[in-house]
């Protein structure tokens, strides 16, 4: 690439501005309709690893915060699409590679924490404060997006997809909606038992909850082709908002913990006190949403048992 003009990036050291392409949104695989379970998954992985290598010269450059989460999604992706897709994969294998992904997720989940308490509407001075932890933050993501760790965990996941990692029992040429029916009842399930006589105050558990619901989000999108589109809107909208508030309350929990780091600087001790205070009035509405929410997800009938009850009937 063309360097093109002198700037700064996130630490403030100068730095030479390369052409890149915009962050990227992950695009779903073009699968036919009657696609079977070993085509979907390898076209999954492959779609997940796209997305991740389209965003990962943006984030390492550090200018644009999209490019680092648009690249934490697709690795979210990409494990989500081993756990979708767990009874047709080998376990043992797919474990190892999921390892290596949660690695890199926690490692890269420090800079977005980060960036998202400098855009936040706190004092400037805590924004202020925020700054040398934020520089270290970007320091190590760019380490390691540009080290040869991720590059060879990107193509191993994906020469491994294409290499018919199936199970001895399994059945990769089975139809995907078949197959899909039972990964998202068993992805629906593990929610919903989550969920149950829930105290939605109780963040560590309001935290698992959040974590599957995302798992069975991305799992409804690996097998978004075996169904109508106008049958899965509806549960996905539901999912949709119960994702958005989660994140939120996850955020604050997180600014809650960023704060409590740069409150032992006792010039920031009164701000940080403040802000904590907006976080615990904000969290008291959204908790109140979210049971809301929840109530409105479990009011819809899940549009693959209807597909499969069709199927029987």
């Amino acid at each position: 690439m063309i360097p093109v003009v002198v700037g700064s990036n996130p630490i403030g050291h100068p730095t030479l501005i390369q052409r890149i392409p915009p962050p990227r949104k992950w695009i779903r695989p073009p699968l036919a309709e009657g696609a079977s379970a070993g085509a979907a998954f390898a076209a999954n992985v492959g779609a997940a690893v796209a997305h991740i290598r389209a965003n990962a010269r943006g984030a390492a450059l550090g200018r644009d915060p999209e490019h680092l989460h648009q690249v934490r999604v697709g690795v979210r992706r990409l494990r989500s699409t081993l756990r979708a897709f767990r009874g047709l994969i080998r376990r043992r294998s797919a474990s190892r590679l999921e390892r290596e992904l949660r690695s890199i997720q926690r490692a890269l989940g420090a800079v977005r924490d980060w960036d998202e308490f400098a855009a936040s509407r706190f004092a400037a001075r805590l924004r202020g404060a925020a700054r040398r932890p934020r520089a270290l933050a970007h320091r190590s993501a760019r380490t390691i997006l540009t080290g040869a760790r991720f590059k060879s965990v990107m193509r191993d996941v994906l020469a491994w997809s294409g290499s018919e990692p199936w199970r001895a029992a399994s059945d990769p040429g089975e139809a995907l909606a078949a197959f899909g029916a039972r990964a998202l009842q068993r992805l629906y399930g593990a929610l919903c038992r989550r969920a149950a006589r829930i105290d939605w105050a109780d963040a560590a558990r309001r935290h698992r909850v959040r974590i599957r619901l995302k798992r069975l989000r991305y799992g409804c999108d690996c097998f978004a082709a075996a169904y109508p589109a106008d049958e899965t809107g509806p549960l996905l909208h539901r999912l949709r908002v119960l994702q958005q508030l989660l994140g939120e309350l996850n955020d604050i929990q997180v600014q809650r913990r960023l704060l409590g780091d740069l409150a032992q600087d006792a010039g920031v001790a009164a701000p940080a006190k403040r802000a904590r205070r907006k976080l615990a009035a904000r969290e008291r509405q959204l908790i109140r949403d979210v049971a809301k929410g929840w109530s409105k997800f479990a009011a819809v009938p899940p549009y693959w048992q209807r597909q499969a009850a069709r199927a029987r009937g």
